[in-house]
């Protein structure tokens, strides 16, 4: 007994002892390898700082630069007080050519201290004008870089190369200029130059700078400094080229000599740490072979042991030795996992069947068969209220071509955990899964309500936590619909598609807002009844090249803005208006009709499926009817009938009192045969004559109605027609209401 306890102890050190030692050169070895690792680390970080803080002081200057440059040619192109002094005519008016242009150099001075000096050079008769002198280009002191510029042949070139010249004082100094040409684009009347002394560009870099800071340098095209700290050096240079004025900054790190310090210290080590690796391979080689026996018959015996079941684990080719318990173990350990893995994954995939069915209503379910449901789900059960609010990602086609695959089920992944997050803090249990692409729908299961906050101001709120939280945090927006509350799980049905409706008024009311199905009531709806009028005045405006359509389209939508409309009934309307368009296009001349067909009607109704927002939606279509109403205009001016008919309606609006005014009285004017007329007047406006006569004069009497106190017989005779009756029949045809109705609905408005 005494001697078992005496080898067990023996067992016990030999075991201690070897890899002790074997510690003792590992630990080493890795706090060499940390080392390493945290010096490359550091210097990375420090790399991508530099070149960060290098890229704000860069945008920093070119911003000063570029303020001053677009100044000067917004000055040139715009300020007549300082073009007084160019003037040919003002040359002699010393008031206008030089004591005003004088007061606009110094303000323009004052605005931007980087300046150090304006000239303005007057090529008519050499004059240079400082803003405290004036003087012959050749007694000037600074002509030099006047003297160059008059030689370029290219206009409005970049900002010079560090130059010497001359201050206002008469003292030496290094500069660079901006020379500009008046006007700009043919200098043919003089320059304008600006001088930034380098001691100014300097002071404005320390500005930004700290003594503990980066070292900076600023250099010009040819490599001249510009600004440079005297403290640099080249530790972990970064080095940017501006693409406005072509200079170059470079930025060393501060204490960068620490950073080569690690590195050198490192680079040392490494040969250290190889001697170190090997020793302890070396080591644990030895201490295994003399470790070896002992592990061997205990093998040996476990094998006489079984005989017959370790002939399975000791296949052919696979003699290890520790394959005999470590195999059995892994195969037992592999099904265990592999069962807890299945089990996880159908039950992932139960919930979500579920939910689809519940929320969708395929599925009746009583309260009994729920809770069943739910416990087997391992989902709580407990509720007093139940309300469901579905989050859209906004502009999700941009969403996708942001992020790639791997980044869109992150972010949602994000979305989906953080809305949980921020329910748990209201002790409300919240159930997410993705309905669709882009749309993540939350069953909310709230344990009680109070008279104060009941379901849906609660769940309000937690929508309201969550667009908060993703406009800090994240670079998109969402929105987020609302259904009303309930108290039973077969109302959840109803309560899904109110939220789902809800988001339906995402254009009326908003993107990037918490929108409840409450607030878009039939009786809380104020939609506009004049949107089908202004379709039809766009399209008239189009149509015949009158009218103001860009004015009719914002009212439009001004309109819709004014009302509630969901997304399929705005989707209706533009497809109406893709209608009325293409209608009144066919009316139209062929080659006219081309254009609708072969650009026009395809990018109208891309528009309209692809619109996320009105904005988007009014700029789209702004855009598409300007290059239509510009294509047209260009074929009608090219079209001699057109001019004949521009001519025809002119006639006609000068004299539509006339009651003769006919294709016969037009034949006789324009000596062109009233047949033809009639039909060029319908192919070229897509109207008849008599039909925009009629128009003429009933926009006329509706004037005459709003704005004077005429009788309708008075009215009658000053638009053109002979008869009240054929007055009153006319008007009622194309406005709907007869003369006098029209008079008193227009006068109750007002």
């Amino acid at each position: 007994m005494i001697k078992n306890i005496s080898l067990n102890k023996t067992w016990f050190r030999r075991l201690l002892f070897s890899y002790v030692t074997i510690f003792l050169f590992i630990v080493p070895l890795l706090m060499f390898i940390l080392l390493m690792a945290f010096s490359e680390l550091s210097r990375k970080t420090a790399v991508e700082s530099n070149k960060i803080f290098t890229k704000q002081m860069l945008q920093s200057v070119d911003n000063q630069m570029q303020l001053i440059d677009n100044t000067i040619t917004n000055e040139i192109a715009s300020d007549d007080t300082l073009l007084g002094f160019f003037n040919p005519a003002l040359r002699d008016d010393r008031y206008y050519s030089g004591y005003l242009s004088s007061l606009k150099v110094k303000s323009l001075m004052a605005t931007m201290p980087l300046i150090d000096s304006i000239y303005l050079y007057r090529l008519s008769d050499d004059t240079v004008q400082t803003p405290y002198s004036v003087s012959k280009l050749a007694a000037f002191n600074d002509n030099q870089l006047i003297a160059e510029a008059l030689k370029q042949s290219g206009l409005n070139p970049l900002w010079t190369n560090v130059r010497k010249g001359y201050t206002e004082q008469g003292e030496p100094s290094e500069f660079v200029s901006l020379v500009r040409y008046v006007p700009l684009n043919s200098g043919n009347d003089g320059l304008v130059i600006v001088n930034v002394q380098l001691q100014a560009v300097a002071r404005f870099v320390q500005t930004l700078t700290t003594e503990n800071s980066n070292h900076l340098s600023l250099y010009d095209r040819e490599g001249t400094p510009i600004y440079r700290d005297i403290h640099g050096n080249d530790s972990l240079m970064t080095e940017l080229h501006s693409s406005y004025s072509e200079w170059t900054i470079s930025s060393s790190v501060a204490n960068g000599n620490l950073f080569r310090l690690v590195s050198a210290i490192s680079k040392y080590w490494i040969f250290v740490c190889i001697i170190f690796f090997f020793i302890g391979v070396l080591w644990i080689v030895l201490v295994t072979r003399r470790n070896y026996k002992p592990v061997q018959t205990i093998i040996e015996r476990i094998q006489l042991f079984s005989q017959q079941k370790s002939a399975e684990l000791f296949r052919k080719g696979n003699q290890d030795e520790f394959k005999f318990i470590d195999t059995a173990l892994l195969n037992l350990m592999e099904q265990s996992n592999a069962y807890q893995k299945q089990l996880e994954e159908d039950l992932i995939f139960k919930r979500k069947h579920f939910f689809f069915e519940w929320i969708e209503g395929n599925r009746p379910l009583k309260y009994e068969e729920w809770q069943r449901e739910m416990e087997n789900l391992r989902m709580p059960c407990d509720f007093v209220s139940l309300c469901v609010s579905v989050l859209e990602i906004n502009k999700y086609s941009k969403f996708t071509s942001l992020y790639s695959h791997h980044d869109q089920n992150l972010l949602k992944f994000v979305l989906s955990s953080v809305v949980m997050e921020i329910a748990t803090t209201r002790n409300v249990t919240i159930w997410t899964e993705w309905t669709s692409n882009n749309q993540l729908t939350l069953l909310h299961q709230i344990p009680r309500v109070t008279s104060e906050r009941n379901s849906e101001q609660i769940v309000s709120d937690i929508a309201n936590d969550m667009m908060q939280w993703v406009k800090t945090y994240l670079d998109f927006n969402i929105t987020i619909g609302i259904g009303s509350g309930v108290d039973r799980i077969e109302l959840v049905h109803y309560a899904y598609v109110e939220a789902l409706e809800a988001l339906q008024y995402k254009p009326s009311l908003g993107e990037d807002s918490v929108i409840c199905y409450w607030q878009i009531e039939p009786e809380g709806k104020q939609q506009s009844l004049d949107l089908l009028e202004y379709i039809r005045a766009i399209a008239f405006s189009l149509r015949t090249g009158e009218g103001d359509w860009q004015g009719s389209l914002t009212q439009f939508f001004d309109g819709i803005r004014a009302g509630l409309y969901a997304r399929k009934e705005l989707d209706n309307l533009m497809n109406y208006m893709i209608f009325f368009l293409q209608k009144e296009f066919t009316d139209l001349p062929a080659d006219v009709q081309k254009i609708w067909t072969n650009a026009v009607q395809d990018k109208l109704q891309k528009a309209v499926d692809e619109w996320d927002s009105l904005d988007e939606l009014q700029h789209m279509l702004r855009s598409v009817l300007t290059e239509t109403t510009e294509a047209v205009a260009t074929l009608r001016e090219m079209s001699s009938n057109y001019m004949l008919i521009r001519k025809i309606k002119l006639y006609m609006e000068e004299h539509y009192k006339n009651p003769d005014l006919s294709l016969l009285h037009l034949s006789d004017v324009f000596h062109v045969h009233m047949k033809q007329i009639s039909r060029t007047f319908k192919e070229e406006i897509g109207e008849n004559f008599i039909d925009y006569l009629t128009r003429i004069r009933t926009e006329h009497a509706k004037e005459l109605l709003v704005h004077s106190d005429y009788s309708i017989q008075e009215i009658t005779v000053r638009i053109g027609y002979l008869h009240p009756n054929t007055f009153i029949r006319s008007f009622k045809k194309l406005v709907g209401q007869t003369p006098g109705d029209f008079r008193k609905t227009t006068h109750m408005n007002l």
